[in-house]
């Protein structure tokens, strides 16, 4: 039983390892974009309860997982 945890927990922090330059990658991106776009520009487009809201955030959030 030992054994089993053991082999979860190592192969959890490989998984880590191998997926972390994604997450840096992410961090990184995601502090560009908030230097770059002001939280007003995002509210104006993202913000309102509208269907063109939905659809732009959709259309933005497709490319994420990849």
């Amino acid at each position: 039983m030992i054994d089993l945890i053991h082999t979860i927990l190592r192969e959890s922090w490989e998984i880590l390892l191998d997926s972390s330059v994604y997450i840096l990658f992410g961090l990184v991106i995601a502090g560009m974009l908030n230097i770059v776009l002001s939280p007003s520009f995002i509210l104006n487009h993202l913000g309102a309860g509208r269907f063109s809201s939905v659809i732009k955030a959709a259309f933005f959030g497709v490319p994420l997982p990849l």
